[in-house]
């Protein structure tokens, strides 16, 4: 390697070394992948390389393999469950030498929330499965949208391609489980990554999105329409009144939004 192009690598990751300390950001290796690791909700490829944070009560985990990242979120907190189904979740990639991106998943339409008994008056629902109770929530999960660094909607993108992003979230016996593989630049089969590679350095900062009220006057017609790599409106119908909804009025959850941030280093 040319002494220009060391002295350019030292002083980026300079630069990002510091802007980690001045970020808050909890410092973690990813693990090398030695097995391929099937995007399902379930845990199988996760035991013992998860990262539990007492505060938020979540576990995190990430691993990477030459060609992608593949981060894992699961908590068993009722009221972090409740907040990523009620506001749905965005994880946000800042590469060392790349664009900041954002994946939402899972994606909230308040027009699909409407019929999702998240918690009833009834007695006899609060006796009924919870999983069942979000299954019907789980099913309309078919698509990711990938946000610029401004939270402005570019791409509206299947959830289960496997040669691009894929994401995926189940809940089984009151566990929560969410998982997402992201493309490297590098990986050659994707047509959507991040300009990341293995052995570099990423942040990686995971929230639950804000709830915005929908204006009494007007309400925005749906944006993101179902399909595979389209360009979405900047708003998708999401805002609805907050006291529209009955589930809505009878939801309880801590108010404190999810927010983890993380430096990442990647495996060579």
């Amino acid at each position: 390697m040319k002494t220009g192009s060391l002295i350019k690598v030292f002083f980026y990751s300079i630069v990002f070394i510091t802007l980690l300390n001045c970020s808050g950001a909890k410092e973690i290796q990813s693990v090398q992948s030695k097995e391929e690791i099937k995007i399902d909700g379930l845990q199988n490829e996760w035991e013992g390389k998860l990262n539990f944070d007492n505060k938020a009560k979540i576990a995190v985990g990430f691993q990477n393999d030459k060609d992608n990242i593949y981060l894992c979120i699961t908590t068993n907190d009722r009221s972090n469950i409740m907040k990523i189904f009620r506001l749905g979740l965005t994880v946000w990639f800042e590469p060392q030498n790349g664009k900041r991106i954002g994946i939402k998943y899972p994606i909230i339409d308040m027009e699909r929330m409407r019929d999702i008994p998240f918690r009833s008056g009834d007695p006899d629902n609060e006796r009924e499965n919870p999983d069942e109770r979000f299954s019907k929530f789980i099913s309309t999960q078919k698509e990711l949208s990938i946000v610029n660094e401004d939270d402005y909607p570019l791409y509206l993108l299947d959830s289960n391609d496997p040669n691009n992003i894929q994401a995926k979230i189940e809940i089984n016996k009151g566990s929560f489980v969410y998982e997402l593989k992201i493309p490297f630049s590098t990986n050659k089969r994707a047509k959507y990554f991040i300009e990341s590679a293995p052995s570099e350095n990423i942040k990686i900062d995971i929230v639950t999105n804000e709830f915005k009220k929908e204006s009494q006057m007007s309400r925005p017609g749906s944006g993101m329409n179902p399909g595979s790599g389209r360009q979405p409106g900047a708003r998708d119908g999401n805002n609805r009144r907050q006291g529209g909804n009955p589930a809505e009025r009878n939801f309880e959850m801590n108010p404190d939004p999810i927010k983890l941030k993380y430096a990442v280093k990647l495996s060579g």
